[in-house]
């Protein structure tokens, strides 16, 4: 370079585009887009409360549900699985279900009192022994039912969900080692059906005291996910009603 002459003038080098202004401004905003959308989608599937109920529940299970499927084929099993479901809907309807979902091996429903859920009990347990379906070569459908009541959390899109819903699906499973003997409390832990049974919370017993309802004390048992131990009650059947007296005319 000639003496007294100015440095040469280099063109400044580009700017990577990752650090561009413009494209940092672009970035920002696709992630506050993301941000948002996956916020409202968020909240739309979040099951926001929206009330309570008191209502009774009925949660109705198969009996030996996988056995049918491998003994006797899917195919009987599935037969099992709609005529129970079909014949429980029927029987609930009939007594103003609210709710129902189905379980794969039966049915969670809702009714608007204690009594109508213990009628559509027993009328699928008679209708299941007087006119049981064709499953063959599988035996006769056989089912265990648990009835509770109570306050439970109604959500923004019609589910149900609390304490209450929990325990009927306990009393449904609930086994004989379950129940501890407490002396004095009354109760027959050996008596206590495997199937075909109704069982009821302490609330719903309470409910049908003054119903035309047969219900005995089976004993005290815990339940998984409650603590302490509590009264299980077993549905007999209506009560039968007094004669009424025919006045005679003199």
């Amino acid at each position: 370079m000639p003496p007294g002459s100015a440095p040469p003038q280099h063109a400044a080098a580009p700017l990577p585009f990752y650090r561009e202004r413009t494209f940092l401004v672009l970035v920002g905003v696709a992630a506050a887009g993301s941000g948002a959308l996956v916020y409202r989608v968020v909240q739309r599937r979040r099951r926001t409360p929206a009330g309570f109920v008191s209502e009774a529940v009925l949660v109705v299970d198969l009996v030996d549900s996988t056995h049918l499927a491998t003994h006797h084929g899917e195919s009987v099993a599935m037969r099992a699985r709609n005529a129970l479901k079909d014949r429980t809907l029927v029987a609930a309807r009939r007594h103003g279900m609210v709710f129902a979902e189905n379980t794969g091996d039966g049915y969670f429903m809702t009714l608007p009192s204690v009594s109508a859920a213990a009628r559509t009990a027993l009328e699928l347990l008679e209708n299941l022994r007087e006119a049981p379906p064709d499953v063959a070569p599988a035996p006769p459908l056989a089912v265990r039912v648990g009835l509770s009541y109570g306050e439970i959390l109604l959500d923004a899109h019609g589910g149900r969900h609390g304490a209450t819903i929990n325990k009927a699906f306990r009393l449904v499973g609930v086994p004989r080692d379950s129940f501890a003997r407490v002396e004095g409390a009354g109760g027959d832990p050996e008596a206590i059906p495997d199937r075909d049974r109704v069982f009821l919370d302490e609330e719903a017993a309470r409910e049908l005291r003054d119903a035309a309802f047969a219900h005995r004390f089976v004993g005290f048992c815990s339940l998984k996910g409650f603590p302490g131990l509590h009264r299980v009650f077993a549905l007999e059947g209506e009560a039968p009603q007094p004669a009424t007296r025919r006045s005679s005319s003199s």
